[in-house]
């Protein structure tokens, strides 16, 4: 913008506000005794237009702006989450502008939506929401927007012991020992190459998973968090399963099995056996109990198990292969083995 001066001595600038029905320039003048004070004038006005132009936009097109804006800077799997949210929540509120968006139609959308949806998946859908007005600077209150109650539903897993039995010379074993043993999830299972095994010291590296993304499934060369980057001990019983798997390379996938595929043949296999509701993610779980039970710390636990923060990362899993990390390495392996070497015999 540039200012004027105009023959009675003030200052003059001039914005295009628009065009009308005949294509012609609607402009605005805005004039004043200083040119400062001009150029403010035009600048302020050049803001309320903006700022009119994003609240007039649909709440569905704000949430579709939210993750353009980000789509290449966070996780691929967290654009592929939100583009779900987007797509199949709050569809009644969609076309409302932001401009004229109420707490009150933010409240009616979680109501409708909590008679179909989970309360995790409202809240995950709302906080994605406060997230989405936040970044276009509408300021509505939803403070006291009431949400679902989270109801937590207690499951009860089947010991190590039973779940052995049941896996046992399937051809899930191997996989499902990785997850019940050393904690690791589906994805980082299924991401596992033979090049992440140490042959001399009997140590495995997690290093990448295999992720979900709108162009479909591919990896990751690293895993969900920093914390989740791990080195662990591999028990002889699991490297040498691991070791016999058929390869040529290094570069090979030790588990053969997509996502989809060993979920559904554990699935099957635990249903067949009475527990249906296990799901492959309560190997971990199941995990978590045996440390628990075994008093393992909880640092020595977050840190085999890839639950950590950075502060974590920085403070623990430097320590990781430390003379009492190896002692609780021990102490999990031992019972692991000592139940599989009973059964097997």
């Amino acid at each position: 913008m540039k200012a004027k001066l105009l023959p009675s001595g003030n200052y003059r600038v001039q914005v295009v506000a628009g065009f009308d029905a005949a294509g012609k320039r609607i402009v605005r003048s805005f004039t004043a005794e200083t040119e400062w004070e001009a150029l403010r004038m035009a600048d302020e006005y050049r803001k309320q237009q903006d700022e009119m132009k994003v609240q007039n936009i649909t709440v569905i097109h704000a949430m579709q702006q939210y993750i353009e804006c980000r789509a290449n800077v966070i996780e691929k799997t967290t654009v592929r989450n939100y583009r779900q949210l987007a797509e199949g929540c709050f569809k009644s509120i969609h076309n409302v502008s932001l401009r004229s968006l109420k707490a009150i139609d933010v409240q009616r959308a979680v109501n409708l939506e909590s008679t179909h949806l989970s309360p995790k998946t409202v809240k995950n859908a709302f906080g994605f929401l406060k997230s989405v007005l936040k970044m276009h600077e509408v300021s509505i209150n939803l403070d006291r927007i009431q949400l679902p109650k989270q109801v937590r539903h207690e499951k009860e897993l089947p010991d190590f012991a039973t779940v052995f039995r049941i896996i046992k010379d399937t051809e899930v074993e191997l996989p499902c020992l990785l997850s019940v043993w050393l904690s690791l999830r589906i994805g980082e299972v299924i991401a596992l190459q033979f090049r992440d095994i140490d042959p001399e010291k009997h140590t495995i590296k997690i290093r990448r998973t295999i992720i979900h993304t709108d162009n479909g499934t591919e990896v990751r060369e690293h895993c969900k968090t920093e914390g989740s980057t791990r080195d662990l001990q591999l028990p002889e019983y699991l490297y040498q399963m691991v070791m016999a798997v058929p390869h040529e390379s290094d570069s090979e996938f030790i588990v053969k099995y997509s996502r989809k595929a060993l979920y559904s043949r554990f699935k099957r296999l635990m249903t067949k056996n009475g527990y249906s509701q296990m799901t492959y993610h309560d190997l971990r779980r199941l995990n978590a109990s045996v440390m628990l039970m075994l008093g393992v710390p909880d640092k020595y636990a977050m840190e085999r198990g890839g639950w950590s923060t950075d502060h974590v990362l920085k403070t623990v899993y430097q320590q990781t292969f430390s003379d009492e990390r190896k002692r609780v390495d021990s102490m999990i392996d031992d019972y692991f083995d000592g139940i599989i070497r009973g059964i097997a015999r």
